[in-house]
């Protein structure tokens, strides 16, 4: 009973997954309808088959694809939070990409963007990375807003030498393709290789320093609509405050 509950909300989630993309882009995407479904049934095996190597064969410039699920990273423990860390570890990267909007990340204000997104910018911070921020509105559908994103991923690449790209699991396919039509080819690896990439069992499960601090003053920022990102475009204030506040619980700390 159990399980076919589970199936069931999975395939609701799937559905509304894609009338909210669909209505946003004007047509059902399959392909990320699939790999979300893929995400919920099975996160441990979907996390390594969206980890993808690319390297560029004039400039040597690297980077590596990781696919996310937003505020789940806090709650699954086959991709966690903890996982994302492994990865930012183990792969000795110099730059994090993240979806989270540019101005957003310029200044300061790095509670914004999907939830897993903080945690890159300040575990990056703490570890001395370039942090940019690639994220772009809606206008224009699903496949304008890509297009737009991948813009910014070219423009910060140049100054890079290993960078990570993360962004949410729907993106991971689409930058592949604009990677390798821009020169990038995608590198042998094992699946051992890519789990070990991810390997949380010898990272310190400490948060970065600042994460609290920056989920609170989102919470603040989205209270008074002074986000880089108006939160009403993904999803109501009340829900976005909701995932902050429940992460701050889990990492002990004060929600204001």
């Amino acid at each position: 009973m159990r399980r076919l509950r589970r199936i069931a909300l999975v395939v609701f989630g799937l559905v509304v997954a894609g009338v909210v993309v669909g209505g946003v882009s004007g047509k059902l995407p399959l392909r990320p309808m699939l790999t979300f479904l893929q995400f919920k049934l099975n996160p441990g095996k979907a996390r390594i088959e969206h980890l993808v190597h690319l390297r560029h064969p004039q400039t040597g410039n690297e980077v590596f694809l990781v696919g996310t699920t937003h505020h789940f990273h806090y709650q699954d423990d086959a991709w966690s939070i903890w996982h994302l860390k492994a990865a930012v570890e183990h792969l000795h990267v110099d730059t994090l990409l993240i979806e989270m909007m540019a101005d957003a990340v310029v200044e300061g204000r790095v509670g914004e963007g999907p939830v897993e997104m903080p945690f890159f910018a300040t575990l990056g911070a703490d570890m001395g990375l370039k942090v940019v921020g690639v994220d772009s509105g809606w206008d224009g559908g699903w496949q304008g807003r890509q297009a737009r994103m991948f813009e910014q991923v070219q423009a910060a690449l140049p100054s890079t030498k290993r960078a990570l790209l993360a962004s949410g699991m729907m993106h991971v396919r689409p930058f592949q393709e604009q990677l390798t039509t821009a020169g990038y080819e995608v590198q042998p690896w094992s699946e051992d290789d890519r789990r070990a990439a991810t390997d949380d069992s010898s990272v310190v499960k400490t948060w970065p320093t600042g994460l609290a601090a920056a989920l609170r003053a989102s919470i603040v920022n989205a209270r008074s609509g002074t986000m880089a990102t108006d939160p009403e475009r993904a999803a109501d204030v009340g829900w976005f405050v909701q995932i902050r506040e429940q992460i701050l619980d889990k990492m002990g700390e004060p929600r204001s």
